[in-house]
């Protein structure tokens, strides 16, 4: 839904410019002004009131940013809801609504700011998951990742302030997660990143006095871990593997080449892993995606989703590998009219792991990274580090090597720019180096 906020060239008789929306829902487009006034200096590219402002009749930056949350939550919400396309008057009405909330929270600003000084940074933290979390519509994942944060931030202070995280706080913060906590440098990385986010929110709120968090640049150790799929010939071993009856043992080998024996358990879930990974492989979806895909969602030749993770409405084509798994569960009834059974994600992982295993992918992978300020490698069997996402990556790998444009490539995964699909452009060429160098041995 396209939601813009942006100042009125012409300024009022105060040399303030009032702030307008344009609000558009379902192609009905409305656009006016929220009532309140600014100077252009103080209007920052975020679409917020830059901290500590108050114009010309009293009304505080912290008042105008919040009432410019409330409407992009509101807003965020009406269309979640609304089924059908409404007109001017109803987006009116709902603007109307939005806006009494900011007047109200005009009209209660002294309250508010003193009530204010008695809440503790991790109250504020929980107003930030709140408002960000309807914003920007998180996944239960994604809350997921925020509580976790909030452990880690729990377990550096209990009575922490903003004053706290200054440079010094800020390198303490990196320590502590380092060496208390034992993380390895790129999550690090990423919890430093939601303190970012948190802090310069509670900036642009108010709540933050001092900007330290924008002149500090901490520096990472972040090592690109390699990009785990199964090749062409992996995958078709893995799609047309018969699991052996419970209680089987299947002599394998393992990194070294020595024989071990496995003992076969839960064939039926095994399978139903097998058939939902390799149809996460030939179509390119999530785990997620794939979990809620229902058989409204399917044509003959094609599935329409809108994926969980970026709210996309995609179209991926079947191809006849797809087809097949689709009609082994056709005649199946499932919760919600899905259109496969449904594993959970994590034993989904863990049952994908043995059936690799089973499979022999037994080649040796090694992992390196930085934690703690310590160079660390692992190595694993390849079976080990196979999850549900390998199977997405293993789509993309293949299609990107098999000379499909990355174009056409992103269309189906629902990529927005070639960042995301860098690390998969070079696993292709890379591919293709190898197959090059294998007709060359062939006609020497």
């Amino acid at each position: 839904m396209p939601l813009k906020f942006y100042l009125v060239p012409v300024p009022n008789k105060k040399g303030e410019h009032p702030i307008r929306v344009s609000i558009e829902v379902k192609n009905t487009r409305l656009m006016t002004t929220i009532g309140y006034s600014v100077s252009k200096e103080v209007w920052l590219p975020g679409e917020q009131v830059k901290a500590r402002y108050t114009n010309s009749k009293g009304v505080t930056a912290r008042t105008i940013n919040t009432c410019i949350s409330k409407i992009k939550i509101h807003f965020n919400d009406y269309e979640n809801r609304q089924k059908t396309r409404p007109n001017q008057q109803e987006l009116r009405t709902e603007l109307d609504n939005a806006l009494a909330l900011g007047d109200d929270l005009a009209i209660d600003t002294d309250i508010l700011e003193s009530n204010e000084k008695t809440k503790s940074i991790f109250e504020y933290f929980d107003e930030f998951i709140r408002e960000q979390g309807q914003l920007n519509q998180w996944a239960h994942a994604t809350h997921k990742c925020w509580r976790t944060f909030k452990k880690h931030l729990t377990s550096f202070g209990r009575r922490l302030e903003f004053e706290d995280f200054n440079e010094n706080g800020c390198n303490r913060f990196i320590i502590h997660l380092r060496k208390t906590c034992g993380l390895e440098e790129k999550t690090v990385q990423k919890n430093f990143n939601c303190l970012k986010w948190f802090l310069n929110w509670a900036i642009r709120k108010g709540y933050s006095k001092e900007d330290y968090i924008s002149k500090y640049r901490p520096k990472f150790k972040v090592l690109e871990k390699p990009v785990i799929f199964l090749t062409r010939e992996e995958l078709l071993k893995l799609y047309k593997y018969e699991i052996p009856a419970s209680g089987t043992m299947v002599k394998l080998k393992d990194v070294n080449g020595k024989e071990y024996e496995k003992k076969v358990e839960e064939p039926g879930a095994l399978a139903k892993t097998r058939d939902l990974f390799c149809f996460c492989a030939f179509t390119s979806l999530r785990y997620s995606d794939m979990a809620a895909l229902k058989r409204t969602d399917i044509t003959d030749d094609c599935i329409y989703i809108t994926t969980q993770k970026t709210n996309d409405r995609l179209p991926i084509d079947l191809n006849k590998f797809s087809k097949a798994i689709l009609d082994k569960y056709k005649n199946e009834e499932y919760p919600m009219g899905l259109a496969l059974p449904v594993i959970s994600n994590q034993k989904m992982n863990k049952y994908i792991k043995t059936l690799c295993e089973l499979c022999g992918f037994t080649e040796p992978i090694t992992k390196v990274c930085y934690r703690a300020g310590q160079k660390e490698e692992e190595t694993l069997p390849k079976y080990a580090y196979v999850g549900t996402h390998c199977a997405r990556r293993t789509f993309i790998c293949y299609a990107l090597s098999s000379g499909i444009a990355p174009q056409v490539v992103m269309k189906w995964t629902g990529h927005s720019d070639y960042k995301a699909m860098r690390p998969y452009i070079d696993i292709a060429a890379n591919e293709k180096a190898k197959a090059m160098s294998i007709f060359e041995a062939g006609l020497e």
